[in-house]
């Protein structure tokens, strides 16, 4: 066994102030955006202007390590003997395009970060300086990356590390000597050991990196480009690494016999009376405690049917597991998505419930980082979390509508004063036209515009005996159809006119602005992707702890990925 002396990690120095090349990124117009939607995102980005002027191997090379930025919040490391040295090795092996062929992302990864950041982060499972050397927490924590990236077992990352074939490549850039490899238990103590907020840790120091870099946008990329960040918010259910043995378990599956309950009992069910039950109860699953059930049916809100008879879905799938939450940095120069985790919980803790004190965490994490837009499904429309994104972020609200029955009624929406998509309406029943939103003042104009005088019948009727399909009124009393007059006008800000917050938005909903920015949500489907073939939707490691970390790992090779994967584009479409 060898011990090298890893020296304390050197100051961050300042990193291309004055000729940054990703500051020529330019977004799309929203015409743009709207006439290239059926391109696909790898041809859509080159159409960017300076994209391969930015990322290709050339122009990118000068530039490596790309910097990580740890949290200030880290303590900083004892020195100490490691078994491993990590350190960031130049890519002196990769010359062009034609040197990308045998590699793929994850090599790629390797040669454009240096991530001795991490150590003071990692290194914070090591209570003292007693007992035999360590590994390098971070040859470890690559090492953890690259069986994820592969979907490797421990024992199968091992067995990679000592073939001939890759293991030199791999022990070389992860820091390891090939005389000296750890076992399968070395990596799975170091997880076990490691809290999942360092791990969160390391995925915030890239992607502090890449936004100091400005390779990920902290202003806007949708008009106007002075305001913050939009921000996808992203919710899946994460199968547990156990299967369900019992769909009825609880926390008071884990207490002592004699105060333990059966919540299958009281349901009706079999359940177990844990007779020679000890520690737990034989049905639950002892690897996986926190994980519970739920059903999905694969919408928020219910169908009109189901509405009036009363009766649940039944079309959806069954989760045993967890729920996972991202806040994902819209990219609109870039059609994609930077994903930051939020909050990791059991499967059945409602997605609302966890949105407020994901993003106060968000903002914690990156106090620098303003955020201008909310987008998400009506899953986010409650009250708390719409008056949130606006009297505290002071951010655009696009998030789908909960829908209400009295929204379908035309005399209760004339009353209110707005439709079923919160459109203002005069006291006629004729719609407004949104006249732009206000950025300081955090309100939308609506105005009439004299639409009686062009539309003949009112938008919105209600139904008389006389005319049960709506009887209209006439507008001729109104004070607002002279010509002189700006016409009837509405100001919304963080409520409705009668006070109602739940459909009050800062767009016109289903205009084509309103379509436009709702359809970058479908980047986020590009991290649902990832995170299929990284093999987390279902957890390859046991417990919610480990689950959270795997998730974290996930986003961590996005973001890092993501970058890798332009690089590749850019060059190979240069030639170079």
């Amino acid at each position: 066994m060898s011990e090298l002396i890893v020296p304390q990690p050197r100051e961050l120095a300042a990193w291309v102030a004055d000729n940054n090349p990703f500051r020529g990124l330019v977004s799309f117009s929203q015409s743009q955006l709207a006439d290239t939607r059926s391109i696909e995102a790898q041809d859509r980005r080159l159409l960017v202007e300076g994209f391969v002027e930015a990322f290709q191997w050339q122009a990118i090379r000068p530039l490596l390590p790309l910097p990580l930025i740890p949290p200030t919040d880290v303590p900083p490391e004892r020195p100490r003997r490691y078994r491993s040295h990590y350190v960031w090795i130049p890519p002196d092996d990769v010359q062009s395009a034609q040197d990308f062929k045998g590699l793929d992302d994850f090599d790629l990864i390797l040669r454009l970060f240096d991530f001795s950041a991490w150590r003071p982060i990692l290194a914070q499972r090591f209570r003292n300086t007693l007992g035999p050397p360590p590994f390098d927490p971070v040859s470890l924590g690559l090492g953890m990356l690259l069986a994820l990236w592969r979907r490797w077992s421990w024992p199968k990352l091992v067995t990679e590390l000592y073939s001939p074939e890759r293991g030199p490549g791999y022990c070389r850039r992860l820091g390891f000597r090939l005389d000296d490899l750890p076992c399968p238990s070395t990596f799975r103590m170091a997880l076990n050991h490691s809290e999942p907020s360092w791990i969160l840790q390391c995925v915030d120091s890239v992607a502090a990196g890449l936004m100091h870099c400005e390779i990920i946008p902290t202003t806007s990329t949708f008009e106007p480009a002075d305001q913050g960040v939009s921000v996808a918010i992203d919710s899946q259910l994460v199968l547990s690494r156990s299967h369900m043995r019992c769909r009825f378990q609880n926390a008071a599956c884990f207490k002592p016999v004699q105060e333990r309950t059966c919540l299958a009992k009281a349901e009706g069910r079999t359940g177990c009376n844990c007779d020679d039950c000890a520690q737990h109860c034989r049905l639950a699953a002892a690897r996986d405690p926190e994980a519970t059930y739920v059903f999905y049916e694969g919408k928020n809100q219910p169908t009109k049917a189901d509405e009036k008879e009363g009766k649940p879905r039944r079309q959806g799938k069954h989760y045993f597991g967890y729920k996972d939450k991202a806040f994902n940095i819209v990219d609109d120069r870039l059609f994609t998505l930077w994903p930051l985790p939020g909050p990791f919980v059991t499967a059945n803790r409602n997605d609302h419930l966890q949105t407020i004190p994901g993003l106060r965490d968000l903002c914690r994490r990156f106090p620098t980082l303003k955020i201008g837009e909310i987008v998400a499904d009506s899953g986010e429309g409650y009250d708390e979390i719409l008056a949130f994104v606006h009297q505290d972020l002071k951010a655009l609200r696009t998030i789908d509508l909960r829908q209400h029955q009295s929204d379908d009624d035309p005399l209760a929406c004339l009353r209110r004063g707005y439709d079923r998509r919160g459109t203002p309406l005069c006291t006629y029943g004729y719609r407004l036209y949104c006249n732009g939103h206000d950025y300081q003042r955090c309100s939308t104009k609506w105005i009439c515009r004299q639409r009686c005088l062009r539309q003949d019948q009112p938008d919105c009727l209600p139904p008389t005996p006389e005319s049960p399909d709506g009887a209209p009124v006439d507008p001729t009393p109104c004070p607002y159809r002279d010509s002189a007059s700006q016409g009837f006008t509405v100001t919304v800000k963080d409520t409705l006119p009668d006070g109602s917050v739940r459909l009050a938005r800062d767009c016109q909903v289903d205009s084509e602005a309103w379509k436009l920015r709702k359809g970058r949500s479908s980047y986020a489907e590009s991290r649902n992707a990832n995170q299929t073939r990284r093999g987390v939707k279902r957890s390859p490691w046991f417990g919610l702890p480990n689950s959270a970390k795997a998730r974290s790992l996930s986003d961590l090779l996005t973001l890092a990925g993501t970058v890798a994967r332009f690089v590749r584009e850019a060059t190979c479409a240069s030639g170079g």
